[in-house]
């Protein structure tokens, strides 16, 4: 009886041992040439997001042809260019002045102008309080003033 048990328990752990196996050798192929993940399909390109600048001009090249998009240039560099410096993030009242500013001043212009901040619902009574030569552009010392007064955050 005891053998017969050892029997059955040895061809069910050698039989386990081969579905492993078989399982692990099905994953790799012999030739590594061949892929074993078929690249999607040319249609399964993500759509970009309707409110992106960059995707909103490429919504407008897209080839309405189906082509894939390798076949023509969707976004050109002067797009890509005006998208990334024309339109600054506004930011939170939690970020600090440093974080603000850098995405105000989305140009790297080194300032904050009235324009930059129009969107900042609020921001006209500090940008006027800050701006202390009245140039109509905040330095980042007179914007950390300003965004100290905005987010209630006074220093000092």
């Amino acid at each position: 009886m005891k053998s017969s048990r050892r029997l059955a328990v040895a061809v069910l752990l050698l039989a386990a041992s081969l579905g492993f196996a078989t399982i692990a050798a099905a994953q790799y192929p012999q030739d590594p040439s061949k892929p074993t993940i078929a690249p999607p399909p040319a249609r399964a390109v993500t759509p970009p997001l309707a409110n992106d600048a960059v995707g909103a001009s490429a919504d407008k090249a897209a080839p309405a042809n189906g082509l894939s998009l390798r076949d023509e240039p969707v976004v050109s560099k002067s797009n890509l260019a005006d998208a990334m410096t024309e339109k600054p993030i506004i930011p939170s009242k939690a970020e600090l002045p440093d974080a603000a500013f850098k995405k105000l001043d989305a140009g790297g212009k080194g300032y904050v102008s009235h324009e930059d901040v129009r969107e900042l619902n609020g921001f006209d009574q500090a940008f006027l309080q800050a701006d202390v030569d009245k140039d109509g552009k905040l330095s980042p010392a007179e914007f950390n003033k300003a965004w100290a007064y905005y987010t209630g955050r006074r220093t000092g």
